[in-house]
């Protein structure tokens, strides 16, 4: 068997160690196997505890701890449970955490960010954001989740309800934005479907509603004639169709010039 080939001029590999090795004499220890193995496992003890006393800032705050998210769970009452990844752990710290602070809109909306990796817009009778909410009650608000996959329905039902004021109500809406970029084209958006997965969790209605919002911007004096056209249940009276009541013909057809 060939015999492992090993570089005395580029050993010992640890810092520390070189490090040492470089306050004592020269002619000996760096040209002795032995006293160079010596220093590496020596530097390799100091290398660890030289890369958890760097690392230890990191461990003050859950949202960059690591090996030290067990304290932050123990701090707050929490089962220390480390079968689950560091991001379980920290959404669950971050309620804990947030739910006895004051609540304000801002700090409900990084919560639930935390909590469920959306952006999250709270609108209400004081600032109703960007989508034009409409306060129904000045103790009303609405929470906006966007983004995209599955929303966990259930687990943000339960946190805006230890979160909110015991006097607010609200209402969640789920939103997803795409963005097209074409110079000139004509944008046809046909059999948009909403899919709403049923759970246990009933306390709440949940009532499906698309909506599309379109905003073009072009240079001035370049293009011209916009227009929207909304089609709806257009049908074509091929035999598909039965009137037996199965069908809504509340057909529709708008045109809408834009510039």
């Amino acid at each position: 068997m060939e015999k492992e080939k090993f570089d005395l001029e580029n050993f010992p590999t640890s810092s520390s160690a070189r490090k040492m090795l470089s306050y004592v004499s020269d002619g000996f220890y760096d040209k002795s196997y032995v006293g160079k193995w010596i220093y590496q496992v020596m530097g390799l003890e100091y290398d660890k505890a030289l890369e958890m006393v760097e690392n230890l800032p990191a461990q003050f705050f859950p949202e960059t701890a690591t090996w030290g998210l067990m304290y932050h769970e123990i701090k707050w009452g929490l089962p220390v449970r480390e079968n689950l990844s560091y991001e379980e752990r920290r959404k669950r710290i971050y309620q804990k955490r947030d739910y006895r602070a004051p609540m304000t809109p801002y700090r409900m909306e990084k919560s639930l960010e935390d909590a469920t990796g959306f952006e999250v817009h709270i609108a209400d009778i004081h600032d109703p954001g960007e989508y034009g909410f409409f306060h129904q009650h000045p103790n009303m608000f609405k929470a906006y989740f966007i983004g995209e996959g599955s929303l966990d329905a259930k687990m943000v039902f339960g946190i805006l309800d230890r979160l909110k004021q015991s006097h607010t109500t609200y209402k969640v809406q789920d939103r997803t934005n795409i963005s097209i970029e074409h110079p000139v084209c004509t944008i046809r958006l046909r059999n948009v479907h909403l899919y709403t997965f049923a759970t246990s969790y009933d306390r709440y209605k949940v009532a499906n509603k698309v909506k599309l919002h379109c905003k073009i911007n072009a240079p001035q004096g370049t293009v011209s004639n916009f227009y929207v056209e909304t089609r709806r249940n257009v049908n074509r009276y091929n035999g598909e169709k039965r009137y037996n009541g199965t069908t809504k013909y509340n057909a529709m057809i708008r045109r809408e010039e834009v510039g």
